[in-house]
């Protein structure tokens, strides 16, 4: 099985302030390659739900549906 890597960073832009999320996994080359965003249609966890200091719930979460995801929090 491939590691799956988390980058989770609050996102601002004109229309709203939110958590992005965006899943990553080493390919067979030992790439990072796109799996799925918290925009992906069916994304495990509602990021919507989660507000700006709340990032703590959110890496629970995102543990709890990508268990030995490893997760990276940028700050900006």
């Amino acid at each position: 099985m491939s590691r799956q890597t988390i980058h989770i960073c609050w996102n601002r832009n004109i229309h709203s302030e939110k958590w992005h999320v965006d899943v990553l996994r080493n390919n067979c080359e030992g790439e990072h390659e796109f799996i799925l965003s918290s925009e992906s249609t069916g994304f495990p966890v509602d990021v919507e739900e989660f507000g700006p200091f709340e990032e703590d719930l959110l890496i629970q979460s995102l543990k709890d549906a990508f268990p030995g995801a490893e997760i990276l929090l940028q700050l900006i």
